[in-house]
């Protein structure tokens, strides 16, 4: 039976077992989790949203794979910390360890400039206010991603779809395109063009450059040119599956897969993945079951391509430590379950990302558990396992 190694992680935080006092738990379970982690575009390294507000940069051993007794001992190698929780987090595309001025993160939180960083020393590069023009409160973006050139990004807020310039710190977007109006009773409001709510989401289709968009009002909308231009439609994932359990609450993650025809979509309080081929306007193919997603929480996905574009692997992470695989996604139709299975964690897993070279898989977990988790733990041999771990598949 197939077994991933583990051959990196990082050190047991103070609340990750019982055998302290049960106050020393609840804080410690408050601020001490991985909120999410992504890989550096050249695969050296890795970011990491965490849930005291900072943000975190771990880089790989170079023997990593190599044979060892104990796994590597993951430490930061740099935290840039943040007085608000961070919304969103995104790294350059041409992150190169071997080119400092490359290494940069970007990132959102409340009341206050989108900034730019760099991810080994936290220096603050550069920072782009987004402002609402009737009340001059800035703006926090829920979702951000750089277009594949580098050059722009692209910011998701309530109702709006923001592009700016990198090279121009201090201004305002280029671009600010509204999904639609606020209020579903406003006349003009079309369903089929239009959609209202956070936007908790973004991916861009490289090769066509459609950016696609979720919600946590549950819609997908598609924007041509990178978001600058006309919205091409808006669907709803609501109702598209028999199962209450697969459906969720909210869209929290899109992936468009490799040759641009299908949407992978996450969404919280799911027990599933949909994948959607956008060729056919949105309609719903697959749904992937047994995710066990149930909670508000982000979990993220990841998608990874084989040898051939139709082999399409997704690899998730459960609220019970468990990570999942579905294989040959898009060579099915209609519901499928997990191909394997392991335990990774003792507690929900925010985060399962697969290195480029498709050898390594990085998995993050934690939660904020609340005053009533901790009745009746020891009895449950309950742990809080706050760590990240790479896994040599």
């Amino acid at each position: 039976m197939f077994q991933p190694r583990c051959v990196a992680r990082t050190s047991t935080s103070p609340g990750s077992s019982l055998s302290g006092d049960k106050q020393d738990l609840r804080a410690a379970s408050r601020d001490t989790f991985f909120r999410g982690i992504q890989w550096s575009a050249d695969g050296t390294s890795l970011i990491a949203s965490h849930a005291d507000n900072s943000i975190q940069t771990f880089i790989v051993p170079p023997d990593l794979l190599d044979e060892a007794p104990e796994p590597h001992l993951l430490a930061p190698y740099c935290t840039i910390p943040a007085s608000d929780p961070v919304n969103a987090v995104a790294g350059y595309p041409f992150f190169s360890l071997e080119d400092p001025s490359t290494t940069l993160v970007l990132s959102s939180m409340r009341d206050h400039p989108i900034r730019l960083n760099s991810a080994l020393t936290g220096q603050l590069g550069a920072s782009y206010p987004l402002i609402n023009p009737m009340t001059e409160a800035f703006i926090s973006p829920h979702s951000l991603i750089f277009n594949p050139q580098g050059d722009r990004f692209i910011a998701g807020s309530d109702s709006l779809v923001s592009v700016f310039d990198v090279s121009r710190p201090g201004q305002e977007p280029i671009s600010a395109v509204p999904t639609g109006p606020k209020r579903r009773s406003t006349s003009d409001y079309n369903p089929a063009m239009n959609m209202r709510g956070i936007v908790s989401t973004l991916a861009v289709e490289p090769s066509t450059g459609i950016l696609a968009a979720g919600t946590y009002s549950r819609s997908i909308g598609l924007y041509g040119a990178g978001g600058q231009g006309e919205c091409i439609g808006v669907f709803s994932v609501k109702g598209t599956v028999a199962d209450p359990h697969i459906g969720g609450n909210g869209i929290t993650q899109v992936l468009w897969s490799p040759c641009g025809r299908y949407l992978y979509i996450a969404e919280r309080k799911s027990n599933g993945v949909l994948v959607y081929d956008i060729r056919k306007t949105g309609q719903l193919l697959v749904w992937l079951e047994g995710r066990m997603a149930q909670t508000n929480q982000r979990l993220g996905i990841d998608l990874v391509v084989s040898d051939t574009p139709d082999s399409a692997e997704v690899w998730a992470g459960g609220v019970d430590g468990c990570i999942r695989m579905w294989k040959d996604v898009q060579q099915h139709e209609g519901a499928i379950s997990p191909t394997f299975e392991f335990e990774a964690h003792h507690d929900a897993i925010s985060s399962t990302v697969v290195h480029q070279t498709g050898g390594v898989l990085a998995t993050c977990s934690g939660q904020r558990h609340f005053e009533g988790d901790f009745e009746g733990m020891e009895a449950a041999a309950m742990t809080h396992d706050n760590t990240l771990k790479l896994w040599e598949l």
